[in-house]
């Protein structure tokens, strides 16, 4: 068996391979991070055109029920051209908030983003943290992707999913009636 000595050109060459064997990782996870960049890049587009635009938008308060709840969601729209750009709903119980945003292109459902905020006790005044973050992501009215995480630790939850059906046909259902009650809201004033 033969030993190789730490020499200057040996350690040159052991971090050359170094270097290489993991540019090679990167470049091969590259592809899968070009593809989930491209499939939700409309939502992003959306999602960045739309809440830039909000201070030029028409603002509307409204209270609503989501579909199945016991509890009542107070939520706001912004109007453009008479189409529902984004929605927020805010519901409240006693463990914090549930807050989602619904984000529309041409009256279509494009992307939802749920954040639910539990408590944090900081001395004697308790504050409202972010918990657990959900990211829906609908083309042509079908749910296409669902990540479930917070910033760069999310988890992509696949259509095989027995639940991804389910909050599917939820996040639409609670679309249309936060978006019924926007309008009539907006209509009525």
């Amino acid at each position: 068996m033969m030993l190789l000595k730490s020499t200057p050109l040996c350690l040159g060459l052991a971090a050359t391979f170094t270097r290489t064997a993991l540019l090679c990782m990167a470049l091969a996870a590259a592809p899968s991070l070009v593809i989930a960049q491209t499939d939700t890049a409309q939502a992003r587009q959306v999602f960045t055109d739309v809440n830039q635009a909000l201070p030029r938008m028409q603002k509307v308060a409204f209270s609503s029920q989501r579909p199945g709840a016991n509890y009542p969601a107070e939520g706001k729209a912004w109007v453009q051209s008479g189409k529902v750009r984004k929605i927020e709903i805010v519901e409240r119980d006693d463990s914090g908030d549930v807050v989602s945003e619904f984000y529309y292109d041409n009256a279509n459902l494009i992307f939802v983003f749920e954040m639910v905020k539990g408590f944090a006790d900081a001395g004697n005044a308790p504050r409202q943290v972010a918990v657990s973050e959900e990211r829906y992501y609908y083309r042509d009215g079908k749910l296409f992707k669902w990540l479930s995480g917070m910033g760069k630790d999310k988890t992509e939850n696949l259509p095989s999913n027995a639940e991804f059906a389910v909050a599917a046909q939820s996040r639409l259902a609670a679309s249309a009636a936060f978006k019924s009650a926007a309008l009539k809201a907006l209509a009525a004033k």
